[in-house]
């Protein structure tokens, strides 16, 4: 009766102790600026944008700037989108997002998320759309340099 006891509450145990190690971690954890491998300048192909306007030749592309505290997104000739004091998290196994104050009205949050969808290839998302979206623009961002 004893070691039929003592059986059970050894299997009880044994199993409260490996669900507890399966339990799935979370990665809710902010960190201050921004992570170091997305760190630099990203950009997408560059294209003609000038048969859109009546114009022969007029390239242009959008470009992502990554630096420490802030991140810069911009069409070639455009204001774009300034975040600074960020702070980021992982949201994926190829995601990161990161939130700081919006320059353009410093009362707001918002918020850039960069997945990874190929070998040095991610797509940029402002505030949960891509900023490729209903352009003619490619969402492909590859990296130009590691510098911003």
């Amino acid at each position: 009766m004893k070691k039929s006891r003592q059986l059970i509450i050894t299997v009880m145990a044994s199993l409260g102790f490996l669900g507890a190690a399966t339990a799935p971690t979370q990665a809710a954890t902010w960190h201050k600026g921004t992570p170091t491998t997305l760190r630099g300048h990203w950009k997408d192909k560059t294209i003609n944008i000038g048969q859109y306007f009546g114009m022969k030749k007029f390239y242009s592309y959008e470009s992502v700037r990554v630096r420490k505290n802030s991140v810069d997104a911009y069409l070639t000739q455009s204001a774009g989108w300034h975040i600074t004091d960020t702070k980021w998290k992982a949201v994926g196994k190829n995601a990161d997002t990161i939130v700081g104050r919006n320059e353009l009205n410093k009362l707001h949050q918002a918020r850039f998320t960069f997945k990874q969808v190929g070998h040095g290839y991610v797509h940029v998302y402002y505030d949960g759309t891509n900023i490729a979206d209903e352009t003619p623009f490619s969402p492909n961002f590859y990296r130009v340099s590691k510098k911003a």
